[in-house]
């Protein structure tokens, strides 16, 4: 717990708690929502902890323009709802919409299902307001979607934890909301003939929103949860369209007809209130108790989940996993989160694997005494000379909190 909570409904008042944080030599954390503060390392325990949830206003929203200014303290779903007033979105979708902040999903770059199509916060924003370590307020980036002048300084701090600076402010492009939207759900009895198809729709004119593979465990905890009906005993692709009525039909058409060719079973189609509830499961599968998330080329998919399985069976774990399988990330759960030495073993295993194959393994959320065990982060590479560089020169007091992000800056 830290010594001393601040809450500033302003800008100038968060600079100025971080200013004499710097003065006394004390060390300062951000908070939003709190929805990613499993994420990372253990490190000390700040002097100051600074709620950003009080900058919640929308500052500017130029519809004609397609962009929104706004504080960095206001929620997810609260945003959308403004925008759409105007028939806009923000095209993120990470999880638990309704406490994340935009500061917060800036800040660990988090994204959900539909980054396949629009990508993550580093293709979203275009300009950014942040109190540096010293209490300055400096601006990156701009409030038009075509700025390229300078450097790109936006996206050091998308994804740093705060170890940089307190985001306080955004610009973001927006997207016009979708005149309908559907999902379909294909059956398949092996991994390999799902990735065939994830290859097979990524290689043709048809542009899919989000493609997700989900297997046994995860259709397991997702029926037992939520009251979903997917099949249990192989995997499920489910496969996400936005666009107008005819677009939609046609490439829904051709999906079929693709995935038939590659032994799918033809499963639902969901539409409206039953599509919204399905991805917001899909979306809180990411979040289990110990979750790591896995990058690998889409290709690897498959071979990684038939080693997943191997390797819990030899260490008496259960698994589940879902992925966003046209990006090549795998978000698999791994069940009991008690079993510590056999935990450990595990993750040894599938990170050594991931790493053989030129991925990354991170471990996202798990109990605390696992991260005393083995680094949720795993090696940082050969960039880390650069980013250590890069927290001297932004940070040379050590006013953000250390230890938390990657190789424990």
């Amino acid at each position: 717990m830290p010594h001393l909570i601040c809450a500033p409904t302003t800008i100038n008042e968060a600079a100025r708690i971080v200013e004499l944080a710097h003065r006394h030599h004390c060390t300062i954390q951000a908070r939003g929502g709190g929805t990613s503060n499993d994420l990372g390392s253990l490190s000390q325990a700040p002097d100051i902890e600074l709620l950003t949830t009080g900058l919640n206003q929308l500052l500017e929203h130029e519809a004609p323009d397609l962009t929104c200014h706004i504080e960095a303290g206001m929620t997810l779903s609260t945003l959308q709802n403004h925008l759409a007033r105007k028939g806009q979105k923000l095209a993120l979708d990470p999880p638990d919409a309704k406490h994340a902040t935009i500061g917060g999903i800036i800040a660990s770059n988090a994204s959900g299902p539909k980054r396949l199509r629009y990508g993550t916060a580093r293709d979203q924003v275009i300009g950014l307001r942040v109190i540096q370590a010293d209490g300055t307020v400096t601006r990156s980036g701009g409030r038009v979607v075509k700025n390229v002048a300078g450097y790109d300084l936006n996206k050091l701090y998308i994804g740093s934890l705060g170890t940089l600076g307190i985001i306080v402010e955004a610009n973001f492009k927006l997207q016009p909301l979708p005149a309908t939207e559907q999902t379909l759900l294909l059956t398949y009895t092996n991994a390999d003939d799902a990735m065939h198809t994830v290859l097979s729709l990524l290689g043709s004119a048809i542009t899919p929103t989000a493609l997700e593979l989900i297997d046994s465990g995860a259709a397991n905890s997702m029926n037992d949860g939520y009251g979903l009906h997917l099949p249990t005993n192989g995997y499920t692709l489910a496969v996400n369209f936005e666009g107008n009525h005819t677009a939609l039909e046609r490439q829904i058409n051709e999906t079929r007809l693709q995935a038939r060719r590659l032994n799918a079973l033809l499963g639902e189609e969901l539409t409206n209130q039953d599509q919204e509830h399905f991805w917001h499961i899909i979306r809180q599968q990411q979040r289990g108790t110990l979750t790591c998330k896995i990058s690998l080329l889409p290709s690897q998919i498959a071979p990684y989940l038939r080693i997943l399985s191997s390797t819990c069976r030899q260490h008496t774990l259960e698994a589940a996993s879902i992925a966003h399988a046209g990006n090549g990330i795998v978000y698999t759960e791994l069940r009991p989160a008690d079993a510590l030495p056999r935990l450990t073993a595990t993750i040894t295993a599938l990170r050594h694997y991931v790493n053989s194959h030129h991925g990354t393994l991170v471990i996202e959320r798990c109990p605390t005494q696992l991260k005393r065990q083995i680094d949720v982060w795993g090696d940082p590479g050969s960039s880390f000379f650069m980013m250590q560089r890069l927290k001297e020169q932004f940070d040379p007091q050590g006013t953000f909190t250390k230890g938390r992000f990657l190789g424990g800056l």
